[in-house]
């Protein structure tokens, strides 16, 4: 889920900030102190204020990674509440064990202790009969609300594009009229000076091809330059006024935005109410497994109904240890996949001079060097490792989910890096977004964008105006070349 742009009147910390189109591919964005990065990152992050607008590419959650607990797409995607590298470790194993089965062992922990409950006395079966009635149209109401969603997620993405697209159109148009500008407001200065040379110097000014006086010819020749300096005037006059016009989104682009808006928020309402309903279809499942219980132990003769109420209740037991273990065993391979994803990172980004990172069995991640593990790394180690596991955990957890849209959001940890590291992770993240990865922001001081600007499809640099501020494009890097035909 890429970000395409952000709008809020009240980023805390910062006042106003606009961005009106983020590129796809590996973006620099440019502030210069800590305070602004951090607001620049929590706006880029979703927390943009109340008010705040993003609009991203898709506009909703994937419906796979929505289903995480604990937020734990967006989280991994944005880096919120991952601030060391044990965090991350921990919320992409999590969220690789959720989706290699984690979630159906849960489900069935919950189901079971519902079952354990139902076996010691969980209630007269005429109340989780009248509770079954309640439920028994949740699958339906799921199953219609599902499809509403996939429908409205389709339009939402065909919107999007088209704001996308239009987005682009008016940005190209506005940077063609600054451009022009430019260029007019540079030759009226120098038909300027030139006029004031000429004015100084009369007839023996030199002519700027021969170099001799112009005797006879200075008037014409006068003439002609205050004729072109009052043309190239009113030339970028128009130039300027054009230019106040479409710093103006059009009101077509507003609209544009609102239909994505409102799309945005039904299928953000509608996904909630699609999760209330399939919990509801939950619910019934259980309901029934209660039922049956109850109708079970109801049928079993006094004097034999303790002996099986024990017997159940003990291969309950049995059995919620052996789901535990099957949960356990799907995390220590989510956590070995994703431990070796990292440790080819953090190798490219340290030149060999860190191999990987172990975790103890104390729960505790150690970096590994070539002759010795580092359980007190310094402080750019960890800083790599970090992002390292971060980049790996996205990238293993959008491919097993099966989502083709993986994006990134880095802030941090990457100015803590040394400048040779900065450079070889410039250029990992670019590689990655060539192999994968849709977008991939870097909120920086800058310096890296000097060091290989041809890493970058896109550069902005924060600009303070009025009571807040903007991202602008900077002519930096080689943007996104696309070859057709």
């Amino acid at each position: 889920m890429r970000v395409v742009s952000l709008h809020s009147p009240a980023v805390p910390g910062m006042g106003s900030l606009e961005a009106a189109y983020l590129p796809t591919g590996f973006v620099a964005v440019l502030a210069p102190d800590g305070r602004l990065r951090r607001g620049l990152h929590g706006a880029l992050s979703g927390e943009a204020g109340p008010d705040g607008v993003i609009v991203t590419s898709p506009r909703g959650p994937d419906p796979v990674l929505a289903r995480l607990p604990d937020d734990l797409a967006d989280r991994l995607r944005t880096g919120r509440r991952l601030n060391d590298l044990p965090s991350v470790l921990e919320a992409g194993t999590r969220a690789l064990a959720w989706l290699g089965g984690l979630d159906r062992i849960e489900a069935a922990r919950t189901r079971l202790g519902h079952l354990r409950g139902a076996l010691a006395g969980g209630g007269p079966p005429e109340l989780i009969l009248k509770r079954i009635r309640e439920l028994e149209g949740a699958p339906a109401e799921f199953a219609a609300l599902d499809e509403e969603v996939r429908r409205h997620r389709e339009d939402d993405v065909e919107v999007t594009g088209d704001l996308e697209q239009a987005t682009m159109d008016w940005l190209r148009e506005r940077q063609d009229a600054e451009t022009r500008l430019q260029a007019y407001r540079d030759r009226a200065r120098e038909l300027k000076a030139r006029l004031r040379q000429m004015e100084e110097g009369g007839a023996v000014t030199p002519c700027p091809t021969c170099g001799r006086g112009l005797d006879d010819h200075f008037q014409a020749v006068l003439e002609t330059l205050r004729d072109e300096w009052e043309g190239v005037v009113q030339d970028g006059s128009w130039w300027r006024r054009r230019r106040e016009q479409l710093d103006l989104k059009p009101e077509a682009l507003q609209e544009m935005e609102g239909r994505a808006v409102q799309l945005h928020a039904t299928v953000r309402d509608l996904t909630q109410r699609a999760e209330a309903a399939r919990l509801r279809v939950d619910q019934l499942s259980d309901a029934r497994a209660r039922l049956a219980a109850r109708a079970v132990e109801d049928g079993s003769a006094s004097g034999e109904s303790a002996a099986r109420d024990d017997i159940d209740e003990e291969t309950a037991a049995a059995v919620d240890e052996a789901l535990a273990e099957s949960g356990r065993q799907l995390a220590e391979l989510a956590r070995g996949r994703l431990l070796d994803r990292t440790a080819a990172h953090l190798l490219r980004l340290t030149a060999g001079r860190l191999l990987g990172v172990r975790w103890t069995a104390a729960g505790r991640a150690e970096l590994v060097g070539p002759e010795v593990d580092l359980p007190m790394p310094a402080d750019e180690d960890a800083a790599a490792a970090q992002l390292a596991a971060r980049l790996a955990a996205v990238e293993l957890v959008w491919e097993t989910a099966g989502v083709g849209h993986a994006a990134l959001l880095v802030g941090d940890p990457f100015d803590r890096l040394d400048e040779a590291v900065k450079v070889r992770a410039a250029d990992l993240l670019s590689e990655r977004v060539g192999a994968g990865l849709v977008q991939v922001i870097l909120v920086t001081r800058g310096e890296v964008v000097d060091l290989v600007p041809e890493a970058f499809d896109g550069v902005l640099e924060y600009r303070s105006e009025g009571g807040g501020g903007v991202l602008r494009p900077v002519p930096a890097g080689t943007g996104v070349i696309r070859i057709s035909g």
